[in-house]
């Protein structure tokens, strides 16, 4: 399954992909100099201490009092999914709304993911590109590919596939093998970008050596 592509999952497999990429996980010694979030975060995966995603939240909301979006964003995400707390899909917008319409990234993206599978929301193309593509101008990698996605595919927008190459560079170029995959094959086929079999040869090495890495 592309780990990338919220888009195309059910929702609950999207439940799960938002548990395992709710806050890019790096352990973090719980003590007196930890901050709120970092704290919540060390509860949802227990990364020194015994996981709690009741002691979680209740972190995320304490650091969300202080206006910290990352925490907004993390509540919003624990209702959707429904760990720590009953499972709210409206509980979990209100939030996610909160910390997009603040400019945070992460929210944004989430945000158009839930109106393109229409979770919470009425099923909306439109509102998702227009969400995705805010959280992607602002170097957000999981947007960027999605972005090209829905470029190539038209969704939500008019199909073009220059656009949809120019960000599947941008994310390829950052690290993402969904988004070399697609670049490899579009150079190689002349899809939104002049044909360069050299350019393509090139990516198919990225991926390999990105696979060697990853196993």
């Amino acid at each position: 399954m592309n780990s990338y592509l919220v888009f195309r999952i059910q929702f609950l497999p999207m439940k799960y992909l938002l548990l395992i990429t709710l806050l890019f996980a790096t352990s973090f010694p719980v003590n007196a100099d930890t901050s709120l979030y970092e704290r919540g975060r060390a509860y949802f995966y227990g990364d020194g201490v015994e996981q709690d995603y009741e002691k979680a939240l209740l972190a995320f909301e304490h650091a969300a009092k202080t206006g910290d979006l990352e925490a907004i964003t993390a509540i919003g995400i624990m209702h959707i999914i429904g760990v720590g707390i009953e499972q709210n899909d409206s509980k979990g917008l209100e939030y996610l709304n909160k910390a997009a319409n603040q400019s945070h990234p992460k929210a944004q993206y989430y945000l158009g993911a839930m109106y393109y599978l229409g979770i919470g929301v009425p099923l909306d193309f439109e509102k998702a590109f227009s969400w995705i593509s805010l959280s992607a101008n602002q170097d957000y990698l999981f947007a960027q590919h999605n972005l090209a996605e829905m470029y190539e595919n038209g969704k939500g927008v008019s199909k073009n596939l220059e656009k949809a190459f120019e960000y599947y560079i941008i994310a390829a170029r950052k690290g993402s093998v969904e988004s070399q995959i697609k670049v490899a094959e579009m150079y190689k086929e002349g899809i939104g970008t002049e044909k360069n079999i050299e350019k393509s040869e090139y990516w198919l090495k990225q991926i390999e050596e990105s696979k060697g890495i990853s196993q």
